[in-house]
């Protein structure tokens, strides 16, 4: 199955701070969010609505994944009642999953990823283009661990 590239992924950095507030996409979604979140206000903030007639097309360096582990990497999954969320198991003492270049400022560690997902194949993206949401998507989230700037790969499903 191919995809365009402006389906299949897109990168944004986030500065995230995290309290217990309760939140979802529904009666407590991301129009209510800086409510509770006073960082959600802002003019880049999540979830995105790319408008491809908006957009500046730049040149980056490829991204680059590097693993020195060379067998199979172990998750640990686990469903916060929000998403499911995978984290590399430290049990079996693996080496990092970095990524550098795509315009990153630096060397990104693996952190987890997490699924977001709807009822429908048109409601389960957390991210949208030209207004259209995709069934899921997933996120790779990542963090210089020299800076803590978390750099987040999304896919669309």
């Amino acid at each position: 199955l191919l995809m365009k590239a402006r389906d299949v992924c897109i990168i944004y950095l986030l500065f995230i701070s995290v309290s217990g507030t309760q939140w979802n996409y529904g009666d407590l979604g991301p129009d209510i969010w800086s409510e509770h979140y006073p960082l959600c206000d802002g003019q880049s903030q999540s979830p995105i609505n790319i408008l491809t007639a908006c957009t500046v097309y730049k040149d980056f360096k490829p991204f680059t994944f590097i693993s020195t582990h060379d067998g199979k990497h172990y998750f640990t999954l686990k469903n916060n009642g929000h998403t499911i969320i995978g984290t590399i198991n430290n049990e079996y003492k693996q080496s990092p999953i970095q990524l550098t270049g795509g315009g990153l400022n630096g060397t990104f560690e693996f952190v987890n990823f997490h699924l977001h997902w709807g009822e429908n194949y048109k409601s389960g993206s957390e991210h949208q283009i030209n207004g259209v949401k995709y069934a899921g998507e997933i996120h790779f989230v990542y963090q210089n661990p020299l800076t803590s700037q978390m750099a987040v790969l999304g896919i669309f499903m």
